[in-house]
């Protein structure tokens, strides 16, 4: 009897490679959008920066592994996990930082389980989510299967309590606009009187907020509405974030209650936004990797849902919602508002966010808006300038390694 063993150490990086993906007519050649006189040395640059973000977050462990539909050898095809460096039982398979390849003769399979059902699997190599593939054939059956390396993560926790106090805080960035703010904190005391706000300003000369339980972050002048987001978030000590823009209005149809009933009911989900004025804003993104020279394609879509969610009809699955929304605390956290996108910025957040935050969009959850406000010196910073949209596009081509985006 023979059974051949093969092991690899553990590998990250391990990906197949990507084709090129196709572009809309419509959409932004990105690559357009870098001076000529650059553009060389940041595609250079581009593409060695995405092939260390290859190597940190592919693993061997994406390999498609079928077993045998006949095969009489039994073995773990999904789900074992090892910690780095300590030697675990495996049912199945050979202890395979030591051998090869193994010759065992004159034994029976009976025998031959009762071997394997005492042997383990130790990786030779420390790093803390990684992955290993081990081989190995009995007479003329192969078996390849995955084992997970990963050292295990301590739980952040938070205290739900009893009250809306301990499980929401409410923030928001404001920009020259006080008077709104004053009625936005109005509207919150009304129904919500001992929530905390948080509020990141970045106005030239700010005015001091003394309102009870509102906390005022300064910060310089200008710096945008991301880098606010990613301060007044910073700052959160609850489970549970509600975002609104110092324009909103609460009113009788502003149940933070049930927004977070949909989260409590559903782990999965990150993001749960509703409507502002009686009406929902979100979208879906599609997004193709493409290859590692040119990029991936990537497209919004307004107004798309993915799915239905369980047990809430009045609410879907999509990709991205508008700015009034209910989010967990420490999985935003995880993927931040990027501070370089000042004023042309809010889907990007949930591009950046793909594949790593579960979104939905409610319509039995409503906030109002207060009437425009004509503010010159707010409405100068409020628009961008064509010199932003070009920045933002050409973040999108270096950062998010796409070669165009379309917006519908």
């Amino acid at each position: 009897m023979i059974i051949n063993v093969t092991c690899r150490s553990p590998i990250t990086g391990q990906v197949k490679p990507l084709a090129s993906c196709n572009c809309s007519a419509m959409a932004h050649d990105l690559a357009g959008h870098i001076p000529t006189a650059n553009r060389a040395d940041i595609q250079k640059r581009r593409a060695e920066e995405y092939k260390k973000h290859q190597a940190r977050t592919g693993s061997i462990l994406n390999t498609l592994l079928l077993a045998a539909s006949n095969s009489p050898l039994q073995y773990p095809i999904q789900g074992f996990i090892v910690r780095p460096l300590v030697p675990t039982l495996i049912p199945g398979t050979i202890y395979c930082s030591l051998v090869n390849l193994l010759i065992l003769e004159k034994l029976n399979l009976e025998e031959l389980n009762k071997l394997l059902a005492n042997v383990t699997y130790t990786s030779t190599v420390y790093h803390i989510h990684t992955g290993d593939l081990v081989h190995f054939s009995f007479e003329h059956h192969e078996a390849v299967f995955p084992i997970v390396i990963r050292r295990p993560t301590v739980p952040v926790l938070f205290d739900m309590g009893t009250n809306i106090r301990d499980q929401v805080t409410v923030t928001t960035k404001t920009f020259l606009r006080y008077k709104e703010l004053k009625v936005l904190i109005r509207s919150l005391r009304q129904f919500y009187k001992d929530v905390v706000l948080i509020v990141a300003d970045d106005s030239f000369t700010p005015e001091k907020i003394t309102e009870e339980n509102v906390l005022q972050y300064i910060m310089p002048g200008g710096q945008g509405w991301f880098a606010g987001r990613t301060l007044a978030v910073s700052q959160v000590t609850t489970k549970y974030f509600l975002w609104v823009d110092d324009d909103f209005l609460f009113t009788d149809k502003t149940k933070i209650e049930d927004l977070v009933e949909v989260m409590e009911a559903t782990p999965e989900l990150d993001v749960v936004g509703a409507s502002v004025n009686g009406s929902e804003f979100y979208f879906s993104i599609d997004y193709e990797e493409g290859d590692g020279v040119y990029g991936g394609c990537l497209q919004r879509k307004s107004k798309v849902k993915i799915r239905s969610l369980p047990n809430y009809p009045q609410c879907s699955i999509v990709d991205g919602v508008v700015n009034f929304f209910l989010a967990r605390t420490d999985a935003v956290n995880r993927v931040r508002f990027d501070p370089k996108l000042k004023r042309v910025a809010h889907s990007e957040f949930f591009m950046d966010g793909l594949g790593q935050l579960m979104v939905a969009s409610c319509g039995h959850v409503s906030i109002g808006h207060q009437s425009k406000m004509a503010i010159a010196e707010y409405q100068r910073f409020r628009h961008p300038g064509n010199a932003e949209v070009q920045y933002k596009l050409q973040l999108h081509y270096y950062k998010n390694h796409l070669k165009c985006i379309h917006y519908g």
